[in-house]
């Protein structure tokens, strides 16, 4: 038997999912191991392992692919543990970073610090070197100027390189170079070319994604390869991918080189996921909303295409890589509970992780939680917790909850518990609202698809808050991304630059360039082995009107452009601007400034099996849990989510416990149970 396997690590739990033949075996949960995060990689294929009934060395030697997702890039850079760089730039530019987008990020704030840069001017080396924009070299490169601003990098202890040119984008001859001359200095040396990791116009996002990329070479290759020898040595006999930032995979060869390509990694495959759950209710648009330990994340599908960004940025640093639109709050389950100096209760950003974890988890938390507080209103049941594999402490969540919230605020433990509810809640909803009303969506018409262990919990609440009616929960429900990346398709990327105008479209410039891209995509679909029949290569043009400085990019199956084809490029781009700005020139001219190759092999989507049961063994008994509307608590069917059957239904208030994750079903909410185990849960019409 051929398995296939998706992880995802998160900052607080690893998820897995198994596949064979096409069909979901199971799927899994265990602690992030913060200290060495492939041993909970491991941890949860020994459960799958033993689920399965085969060794951990025969599940492994029988895997065709194993499939990973981490925020290991994403950390790295927010913690500042990246490799220090220095920049070897054209003279005249070595302020682009310092410069940026401005100094300020809130311009009539006078009092807000300036945004530090990436790398400090001092660490910029000039050169004295010059390509105009037609890719002509004006000013020879100086052999010599280039070994003396590596040895002065090198001597300020500066571990990796980016080597940013003017006009390598047009001609990197100057560049490629430079890299010979690192090469001959430093063997073993770290160093990123701007026109090979993103060859764009516009010199602070070149140079700010090559900054990212050489600085997280060192960590992403350490952690890359530490993971790949685990897994080797347990026995992985297949291909291990990566999850890439556009929700595609890629091999760990091709990610060691561009890592900044893995810089929102993890949650990147759960709209993929959504998408599939949502189409199988006939259904083209939703809203994802996934809470984990650590993080709630919200993304939509639009018209069945997953919503991605050409302008993806961590910590306001562009990276011009394509990514998939997520909004990412600290408001997860392990998000901490405290009291401010005014007196007011404040929920995250700041999380205990996976260790010390939540109070409840008896690892040695002293703050409370969101997750304690769910425990103290009873809408986690503490002896079926994680499939009673974990058992919570209840009486430590409410000691202190009572010490550190319900004290200072002279207030009952439920309230203090319920107010952590609420204000998690609040800043979930104001998450949703800026990725649906702030974009022009409206959430009303969207169904909502749950993600992560612990959205279930608030999910009707925060549907309620925000008009929906309908919540569709996977059976994959907490390993959604695991399942996404189970699912992802492989996928290449690259752009290049080649300003063209509608009226004098350059055919020959453009097709020159995209066929040299088409054959890059065509061999690296190639060396995994795609069959023509599972290949797509797509274009997208950034398109403008004259004048503008931002772009919209628009898609094209033409890989050869014709007049034709750019005829429908300029009037997608007119219907593009109309839906997003409200007005379109449809008589004036278009720019076309920028132009991504995307190289798809499909991956076939994985089934899942019908669920197993007779009538009647869903049922567990009663629990006991706190109902807002009552003000007090009430006892409710207690009820096994995983041996439902389809066609069952329930009808609310009611606990659901699942060996991952936990529903809480309201009064006024349905749940009816799909043919591949998805639940529906309906909301009544507000009265």
């Amino acid at each position: 038997m051929s398995y296939r396997i998706g992880t995802d690590i998160g900052g607080t739990f690893t998820d897995l999912v198994v596949s064979a033949d096409g069909v979901l075996l199971g799927r899994y949960k265990s602690p992030t191991t913060p200290q060495h995060l492939a041993t909970g990689v491991l941890d949860c294929l020994r459960l799958a392992a033993a689920d399965i009934g085969a060794p951990l060395h025969e599940l492994l030697a029988n895997t065709e692919v194993l499939v990973h997702g981490s925020t290991v890039a994403t950390n790295a850079v927010l913690e500042g543990k990246v490799a220090k760089c220095g920049v070897i730039c054209t003279r005249g530019t070595r302020y682009t970073l310092w410069r940026g987008e401005g100094r300020r990020q809130r311009i009539f704030d006078f009092t807000a610090p300036p945004r530090a840069p990436l790398v400090r001017p001092h660490l910029c080396i000039e050169l004295d070197e010059r390509i105009d924009r037609h890719g002509q070299v004006l000013q020879p490169l100086d052999d010599e100027q280039v070994r003396a601003a590596f040895r002065q990098l090198r001597a300020q202890g500066c571990t990796a390189i980016a080597v940013c040119l003017l006009w390598s984008i047009h001609n990197p001859a100057h560049e490629q170079r430079v890299a010979e001359l690192i090469n001959e200095e430093w063997p073993t040396g770290t160093f990123s070319l701007s026109s090979m990791v993103q060859p764009v116009l516009r010199e602070y996002t070149r140079m700010s994604c090559t900054v990212l990329n050489a600085m997280l070479k060192p960590v992403v290759a350490r952690y890359l390869e530490d993971l790949e020898r685990t897994l080797r040595d347990a026995g992985l006999a297949g291909q291990l991918l990566i999850v890439t930032s556009d929700g595609g995979v890629q091999p760990v060869a091709e990610i060691a080189a561009r890592p900044v390509y893995m810089l929102f990694s993890g949650p990147a495959t759960g709209p993929t996921a959504a998408k599939l759950t949502a189409a199988a209710e006939g259904r083209e648009d939703c809203l994802l909303i996934d809470m984990g330990g650590t993080s709630f994340d919200v993304s939509t599908v639009i018209g069945g295409e997953v919503a991605v960004t050409r302008d993806g940025r961590i910590t306001d640093h562009p990276t011009g890589v394509a990514a998939v639109q997520i909004l990412t709050l600290g408001a997860g389950g392990g998000s901490i509970a405290s009291v401010d100096a005014g007196g007011l209760l404040v929920v995250g950003p700041e999380s205990a992780g996976a260790f010390p974890g939540p109070v409840c988890y008896g690892r040695g938390g002293r703050q409370p939680t969101v997750t304690d507080a769910y425990l103290a209103l009873g809408y986690l049941s503490a002896e079926r917790f994680l499939g009673g594999r974990m058992r919570l402490d209840e009486c430590a969540a409410r000691e202190a909850i009572a010490t550190h919230i319900a004290a200072p605020l002279g207030i009952d433990v439920e309230a203090a518990a319920l107010g952590i509810c609420r204000v998690v809640n609040e800043r979930m909803v104001n998450g949703i609202l800026e990725m649906t009303v702030r974009r022009g969506i409206d959430p009303r018409q969207l169904v909502l698809v749950t993600g992560g262990g612990a959205t279930c919990v608030a999910a009707v609440e925060l549907a309620r808050e925000l008009g929906m009616r309908r919540i569709l929960v996977p059976r994959t429900t907490s390993v959604l991304c695991a399942y996404g990346a189970l699912n992802a398709d492989l996928v290449w990327s690259s752009i290049t630059s080649c300003p063209t105008r509608l009226r004098d479209f350059d055919y020959a410039g453009v097709n020159a360039r995209l066929a040299r891209l088409a054959e890059a995509g065509n061999a690296f679909l190639d060396g995994l082995k795609v069959p023509a029949a599972q290949r797509r290569l797509e274009v997208h043009g950034a398109a403008r009107y004259p004048m503008q400085i931002t772009e919209i990019d628009v898609p094209t199956a033409a890989v050869q452009l014709t007049p034709d084809h750019v005829a429908a490029l300029a009037a997608s781009f007119h219907d593009a601007h109309q839906a997003r700005y409200a007005v379109a020139e449809r008589e004036s001219d278009v720019e076309f400034v920028m132009w991504r190759m995307v190289a798809r092999g499909l991956t076939e989507t994985t089934r899942q099996h019908e669920p197993k049961g007779q009538a009647g063994d869903a049922a567990l008994g009663v629990t006991r849990f706190y109902d807002a509307l009552a003000g007090a608590h009430r006892e409710v069917p207690l009820v096994d989510a995983d041996r439902l059957r389809p066609g069952d239904q329930l009808h609310g208030p009611a606990l659901l416990v699942a060996t991952d994750t936990t529903i809480v079903l309201p009064a006024d909410t349905t749940l009816d149970v799909r043919g591949d185990g998805c639940l529906i849960l309906e909301l009544e019409e507000e009265r």
